[in-house]
């Protein structure tokens, strides 16, 4: 599904299902405005009340007592309408919040593997976070400021048509140039709120870089260059922060001589007013009180404009994560992917990742059902890129791969990857506990059964000895295991899956000898008769292998056993001279 990708639409998008609680918002803020102008307006008819009757207590009393009473009705009312606003804050915002990040966080997940390659993880996930925080302060920008405050300048202009038309016309006069400057200048800082929501965006991202890779920092001790690239990073921000920051002095500025040109123009009315006796005492209580509020709530929506175009910006640098279409998309009504056999097969797949440097070209290759398949070849001959199509981490520009004579392309993407097991070589784990970790590979496992892989994959040896056992954290990617550990559990994962195809990327490189062998004899049993693909940068890992295939430059230039292989003296022979004989190159 493409989310609407304007800010618009896409709060209206949520917004649909809280109609009932929107409408309720907007009530309690109509009863907020006729109460900013209404207590002014009781408040001159006790008055002027009291200045022409206050000699007479019984014709004073008659006089007062409707406005005295509905004087302090608005204030009860006022603030049961407050409390109202509460509680409906309290039910909408949460629900709104829970939706837009759920929502958020499942498309962004829906994107490539290469988006996430391209874009920084703490970046992701900031916008995640933010976008809606940020849109609440959108909402509540609109639903406490502009609408409340619009409909209380409207109605002080009524009441203040009841006094003299001139205070009416001034107001609505000032009001309109006030806020058309305001909003005309709006547009220049939601410019600068944008560059300077991308560059703090950028400064998450990288200080988060800095930080997951601090070891890195401290082995070669550059922890200075960090330190230092950070600061070069700081004067970037605080350069677009102080350029926002004058541009809205200034503005504000502009805003503060508003305010006092009206404050000179009302006073100078009623004093005229008053000088030609058709402005009472209330009449002159009313006007300045009135104006004073009107002035106050006027420069504050000038605030929360300011505010509402920094948000807004805000918002929409988050919205990149959903402007981005999803390279990877399932057909309408795609049908789950049946494995019965485990058959492969490339059929003219043409794939590259630069349209100007085609990885594959017109590949063609076929994986019997149940085979065992070793890819070797150098770096960048298209090994590991072979496998991501396979995953459907990347989609080929045309041609066909097939599972079982069905089009990976034409079956929903979960139903494929449920059915292949994938063992990389630089396992990632979550900041979980041991035994969520190795769940992860059948969520509906038992407890017995995750133990039992575990014991598979040799990692139950090194887990009971921990103080917390399974239930141990493992730190932010496994940090807190050693890199043989959290390989034997991502092989515990793989197993505990029990997928009818495998894939293994140099599953063992992180194991010492001895574990290797005993976790060699447990992918041997857990291969039996899957189908099964192993990228091998050593080579004596294929010794089990019915099926060489090395890869060059994108092309399948041998393809045999491992004997056919050794015996034709190409490139296959020459590497395992040179690995025999203890030189590793590159692979």
């Amino acid at each position: 599904m493409q989310l609407p990708n304007r800010l618009f639409p896409f709060v209206c998008y949520f917004l649909k299902s809280n109609k009932f609680y929107l409408s309720l918002i907007f009530f309690t803020g109509v009863v907020w405005a006729t109460e900013l102008s209404v207590t002014p307006y009781l408040f001159k008819l006790l008055v002027d009340g009291a200045n022409q009757q206050g000699d007479t207590p019984e014709r004073l009393l008659a006089v007062i007592l409707i406005p005295a009473i509905l004087y302090v009705s608005m204030s009860v009312i006022l603030n049961l309408s407050f409390r109202l606003y509460d509680y409906i804050c309290i039910k909408m915002f949460i629900r709104l919040y829970t939706d837009i990040t759920l929502t958020v966080f499942d498309y962004t997940a829906g994107h490539s593997y290469r988006f996430f390659q391209e874009n920084f993880a703490g970046s992701i996930a900031n916008k995640i976070l933010y976008l809606p925080r940020d849109i609440e302060s959108l909402l509540r920008a609109v639903t406490d400021n502009f609408v409340p405050k619009i409909l209380a300048v409207l109605i002080a202009a009524s009441m203040l048509m009841l006094v003299q038309p001139l205070f009416s016309i001034i107001l609505l006069i000032w009001v309109f140039l006030f806020v058309s400057g305001t909003c005309l200048l709006a547009v220049k800082s939601t410019k600068n709120a944008l560059v300077f929501s991308k560059s703090i965006n950028a400064l998450d991202g990288k200080l988060i870089d800095s930080v997951s890779n601090i070891i890195t920092g401290k082995i070669f001790a550059n922890l200075d260059f960090e330190s230092q690239r950070m600061a070069d990073i700081h004067v970037d921000v605080n350069n677009k922060y102080k350029i926002m920051q004058m541009f809205n002095m200034k503005l504000h500025a502009l805003q503060g001589v508003g305010v006092t040109i009206l404050v000179a123009v009302m006073l100078a009315a009623l004093i005229y007013g008053r000088m030609h006796e058709w402005v009472t005492v209330g009449d002159f209580v009313f006007v300045l009180s009135l104006s004073a509020s009107i002035i106050m709530n006027v420069w504050n929506l000038g605030q929360e404009l300011i505010n509402f175009t920094r948000d807004s910006g805000k918002c929409q640098d988050a919205l990149s994560l959903i402007n981005v279409p999803h390279e990877i998309k399932e057909i309408s009504h795609a049908s789950d992917l049946s494995v019965t056999q485990g058959e492969i097969q490339f059929n003219n797949v043409n794939f590259s990742y630069q349209t100007d440097k085609p990885v594959f070209r017109q590949l063609c290759v076929s994986i019997p059902a149940g085979q065992k398949v070793g890819l070797v070849g150098y770096s960048g001959g298209g090994k590991s890129t072979f496998v991501k199509l396979i995953l459907r981490l990347f989609d080929i520009q045309s041609g066909e791969i097939s599972v079982d004579q069905q089009n990976i392309q034409e079956v929903s993407i979960n139903s494929l990857r449920k059915n292949i097991a994938y063992i990389p070589q630089e396992p990632e784990l979550f900041h979980r506990t041991i035994i969520e970790n190795i769940r992860y590979g059948r969520l509906d496992a038992s407890d017995d059964d995750v133990i039992a892989a575990s014991k598979k994959a040799h990692c139950h040896e090194f887990i009971k000895e921990l103080s917390e056992g399974y239930d141990a954290l493992v730190g932010e990617r496994g940090v807190k295991l050693s890199g043989g550990q959290r390989q034997r559990i991502a092989i515990a994962r793989a197993i505990l899956k029990q997928s009818p195809i495998l894939i293994l990327d140099e599953a063992t490189s992180a194991l010492d000898s001895v574990t290797e062998k005993y976790i060699q004899d447990s992918l041997h049993e857990m291969m039996g008769n899957k189908t099964t693909i192993v990228i091998a940068h050593r080579l004596c890992t294929l010794l089990e292998m019915d099926r060489i295939l090395l890869f060059k430059e994108g092309n399948i230039v041998e393809d045999g056993s491992l004997q056919e292989l050794k015996q034709q003296g190409g490139y296959f022979s020459q590497l395992w001279e040179m690995q025999g004989g203890g030189y590793l190159p590159e692979l």
